[in-house]
């Protein structure tokens, strides 16, 4: 690895960081917070390369369990840290519908696990709303991520990545 894909790395670890720590600072848009978090992911894969942006992945959640809070490092790990590089291989098909199917078969699959992985230690039948209304709403919101994901890495495409 070279000096440059190095340093890059340490500047989006360290960034990670700091987006993912001000998010308990300013708690009111945990998912604004996430979603600016995971877009370090595709500019690591621009910049450099998908072992880059894997390590910055690794890095970054290894970092986070050490010096933050669980709740924020964990929806990093599990879902808003990989998706980056998930959705570059995925978007390599270049079938819009098959793309999209995929991904929500790797959001579901990953919602599966979460909920069952949260449910051993929380109650998450708390809420009165329908099971069924949660997972509606979960992949409207998956959907709304993976659009605002696209629109931030192309506004870093046409914006930042060419004057620098």
């Amino acid at each position: 690895m070279k000096a440059k894909e190095l340093t890059l790395n340490a500047i989006l670890i360290a960034l990670t960081i700091i987006i993912l720590f001000l998010n308990n600072i300013m708690p009111i848009s945990t998912f604004t917070f996430l979603t600016i978090a995971s877009l370090l992911i595709p500019i690591a894969i621009i910049r450099a390369s998908v072992m880059s942006a894997f390590l910055v992945y690794i890095s970054s959640s290894i970092l986070g369990f050490l010096l933050l809070p669980k709740n924020i490092v964990i929806l990093y790990f599990i879902f808003f840290g990989i998706y980056g590089i998930i959705k570059y291989y995925l978007e390599k098909i270049n079938k819009y519908y098959l793309e999209l199917i995929l991904k929500l078969i790797f959001f579901n699959i990953i919602l599966f696990i979460s909920f069952f992985f949260l449910s051993q230690f929380i109650n998450v039948n708390q809420n009165k709303m329908p099971q069924y209304l949660l997972f509606l709403i979960a992949q409207a919101a998956f959907l709304i991520y993976d659009y605002a994901l696209t629109v931030l890495i192309s506004w870093y495409l046409f914006q930042i990545h060419k004057r620098i």
